[in-house]
């Protein structure tokens, strides 16, 4: 903790009477507290990768924790983009049986007599004569509301002829053609219709053309009469001919088309992934992209389906539509589908399979009610491709690989020590952290340092001659900390190494190379890898704060306000009191506000160790006080915002291994002693 005081300025007024010409003078000193801190060896670094830990007698070890390797294995799984095409002809153009019913009403057929209406009112009773040739009519029979044009592979026309008149009928002949088309479709001959009986007759519609206009030609038909009977007489009678066109394998048509589905189809789609074997994707990035190309002049429908997902307890599912083609063309629509999140079952449609997806596709003919213009040459183009999966987490077996790097990151900053270092019981362990839910080897080819002097030191040690064995990791069932990673360590120290010689070079650099061999006994196919982890190695610097050194420099700086004027000469006490079993230089730096040096003080006495004991720890301090004398240099002060004190400490006595403690500090106090002339 620092405690900053400002100069204290002493302002003196002076009042008499005195002689107009005289000028009084006098001498002053002025002595104030200038600048307070507490330094300590937590002070030396200033790097967020180093701590201190305080061992139960206070000694303290600094540890230095630098991440060397932090590897993920989201490349060894790469689902490539996958394409499934299908050409979808139309097989067949369902279309529903039509009815087309006409009636000639026995109102009509008395209309057409003269005085008919009064010979044979509706309602009464009377005896019908016998006519001849009187049903002679051509009439037409409007389709239009089903359909203007079709024709037929296949199917069947029957015309229905019911006689629900009060009369026989005789020598009934019947047509029916294409409107303004001289050749029949059916050509239909009875002899004898009786009252209340229907006549069938039935044609093959293959190869045939209907169009929506049809006309009908009763050639004859006789009324046998009720003579000598009587009958009742109604008007809403009739002679009722029903076209029923059926079983119809239609090769083209204009019509409107019912909703049919136009085709249904599994697919199986399988990823070359190497040598591994999926079961499991949770997809972190990835969809299905759809080209839809259709010449069919109305709606299409497609579903999409791929059953073995989960996302929310749904599988994926999609649905678009291709609007109708224009006249004479095709529409195109292209379509993306997002699924990630989504769990997807890579073990095929009987989960017998690895790496497979399976998918269901149907398309239905979505009928808008108008007329359109359908015909077997019609299809739709349909282009699926599963876009290149990036997984969150995959499972299964992850396969043999092996895997090369080589890192090169800055090492611990040991800049403050400016002086050699002879450090003692150092060790360094190299610890590794394995995400992957698959066993590896690791084996470090070179681990070594390098100064900007370009001398290199390589880590020599019998643990690096073989690779070390990492565990499997395991899930866990916290999704905030979804794994357990197996970890594993390496000590390196000045038995089995040369551990010690590489820390006291001071290094700048660390150089590490090494391989990664993936599941080298191949017998887990039950292995996961999560997207965004790997393996993990960092290096943990353990230096038990007991060592031989030189020139070790303490720095901090305190703020400060030295306005002085019209100052002759002057000087700095510095009284520190030492728990360190050092002597030390210090060095006063007066700074301006952007850090610029304004001057350095020096002086000639020394900081005192503190008093040790037989085991080389402070059983007392010291307390010293040092002199910085200086003359003209009033601007320097008048610019000074901060002193920074730079103190070099030295092993006391020397050539011997000193311990430190949490609770050294050296507190320095500074004391300005200034000399005034005031004229």
């Amino acid at each position: 903790m620092k405690f900053f005081f400002h100069l204290l300025y002493l302002l003196l007024f002076f009042s008499s009477c005195k002689h107009d010409f005289e000028k009084p003078s006098w001498n002053t000193e002025l002595t104030t507290p200038v600048a307070y801190t507490e330094m300590s060896i937590l002070d030396l670094l200033n790097d967020t990768s180093i701590r201190f830990d305080t061992l139960g007698d206070n000694s303290l070890k600094l540890i230095f924790a630098k991440e060397i390797l932090n590897y993920k294995l989201d490349s060894l799984i790469k689902i490539q983009p996958i394409s499934t095409t299908k050409n979808v002809k139309l097989e067949s153009i369902n279309f529903s049986n039509t009815v087309i019913t006409h009636q000639i009403t026995m109102g009509e057929l008395i209309a057409s007599i003269d005085l008919g209406p009064l010979l044979f009112p509706n309602g009464g009773e009377a005896v019908i004569p016998a006519y001849s040739g009187l049903l002679n009519d051509t009439f037409d029979i409007d389709a239009n509301e089903y359909f203007e044009e079709m024709t037929f592979n296949d199917g069947y026309i029957d015309l229905k002829i019911t006689n629900e008149l009060p009369t026989d009928l005789s020598n009934v002949q019947l047509l029916l053609r294409n409107k303004n088309d001289d050749s029949n479709i059916i050509s239909m001959v009875i002899p004898l219709l009786a009252s209340g009986e229907t006549a069938i007759e039935t044609t093959s519609l293959a190869g045939q053309t209907l169009l929506g206009n049809l006309e009908a030609e009763i050639v004859n038909a006789d009324i046998v009469g009720t003579s000598p009977n009587t009958v009742s007489i109604d008007y809403s009678d009739a002679l009722t001919a029903k076209i029923v066109i059926r079983d119809i394998d239609l090769q083209e048509g204009i019509a409107i088309f019912p909703s049919q589905q136009i085709f249904d189809e599994d697919t199986v789609v399988s990823f070359e992934i190497g040598d591994v074997k999926l079961n499991k994707v949770v997809v972190a990035e990835g969809g299905v992209e759809v080209v839809g190309v259709s010449t069919i002049q109305d709606t299409i429908k497609i579903e999409y389906k791929i059953p073995g997902t989960s996302f929310n307890g749904q599988p994926f599912e999609f649905y678009y539509k291709l609007p109708p083609a224009p006249v004479g063309g095709s529409i195109e629509v292209t379509k993306f589908f997002d699924f990630s999140g989504y769990e997807i079952d890579m073990t095929g449609e009987h989960g017998d399979t690895v790496n497979t997806i399976y998918t269901e596709s149907q398309g239905w003919i979505d009928s808008s009610g108008v007329i359109t213009h359908i015909s077997l040459e019609d299809s739709v183009f349909n282009t699926i491709t599963i876009k290149e999966i990036v997984p969150n987490i995959a499972y299964g077996y992850l396969g043999t690989d092996t895997f090369q790097e080589s890192y090169t990151t800055d090492f611990v900053n040991f800049t403050s020590f400016e002086g050699e270092l002879d450090l003692s019981e150092v060790d360094v362990s190299l610890n590794t952290k394995n995400y992957i839910g698959t066993d590896a080897n690791v084996w470090i080819t070179n681990l070594s340092t390098q100064k900007e002097s370009a001398e290199t030191i390589e880590l020599n040690s019998p643990s690096l001659s073989t690779p070390f064995y990492i565990a499997s990791a395991n899930e866990t069932t916290n999704s905030t900390v979804p794994i357990n990673p197996s970890e594993s360590s390496i000590l390196f120290n000045e038995s089995n190494s040369n551990i010690d010689k590489i820390i006291e070079s001071k290094p700048q650099q660390l150089n590490f190379d090494f391989e990664l061999i993936l599941n080298p006994n191949p017998t887990n196919n039950n292995g996961f890898i999560y997207k965004d982890y790997g393996v993990k190695a960092n290096l943990e610097l353990g230096i038990p704060l007991s060592f031989s050194a030189s020139n070790i420099v303490f720095r901090d700086t305190v703020n400060v306000q030295l306005n002085v004027d019209e100052l002759d000469n002057g000087s700095f006490s510095l009284i520190a009191q030492n728990t360190y079993p050092f002597d030390a230089n210090i060095k006063l730096i007066l700074l301006d506000q952007s850090n610029m040096v304004l001057n350095e003080l020096l002086s000639d006495q020394l900081l005192q160790a503190a008093e040790i004991d037989q085991h080389g720890k402070t059983i007392a301090h010291t307390t010293s006080e040092l002199t910085y004398p200086f003359e003209s240099i009033s601007e320097s002060l008048n610019l000074c915002q901060k002193i920074a004190f730079e103190v070099t400490l030295n092993t006391q006595p020397q050539n011997q291994h000193v311990t430190l403690y949490s609770n050294y500090t050296i507190d320095l106090k500074l004391i300005a002693n200034f000399n005034y002339t005031i004229d």
